[in-house]
């Protein structure tokens, strides 16, 4: 995986590490900076570098290619399947709007307000994409 595609672990989400794993994983492949047949790091070199179990490494791997997304080659390692899962627009909609909710279900969990939320989000230079910088 190159430079621009570090996976990163935050403990301090509700989001166990696998799922957190699997997203970012996921999220590569679809966006194609993880192109199909690139090699992934061993479960132990990454569950070193991100300070996680094994495995939590493997569980996220065995979901992804039990979703079709990786593939095994045994001491070959692991790598992207040369078929992925279709992700058209409405799946990528879709999903993108589970995470909204979730992301909105953990903050008001947290105590805050829509209106709190939104007043951060207006003002944060990553929270409004479509702003000018």
């Amino acid at each position: 995986m190159g430079e621009a595609d570090v996976i990163a672990v935050d403990h301090d989400l509700e989001t166990p590490p696998y799922q957190q794993i699997v997203d970012q994983i996921r999220a590569a492949i679809e966006r194609g900076s993880l192109a199909p047949g690139a090699a992934l790091p061993t479960v132990r070199q990454l569950a070193g570098d991100l300070g996680v179990a094994p495995n939590t490494v493997a569980r996220a791997y065995a979901d992804l290619q039990a979703e079709g997304w990786l593939q095994s080659e045994g001491r070959r390692g692991t790598r992207v399947a040369e078929k992925t899962p279709a992700a058209d627009r409405r799946a990528r909609v879709h999903a993108l709007e589970e995470a909204v909710a979730q992301f909105l279900a953990v903050l008001r969990h947290r105590g805050y307000t829509n209106d709190e939320i939104a007043l951060v989000l207006a003002r944060h230079p990553q929270g409004n994409p479509f702003k000018r910088r």
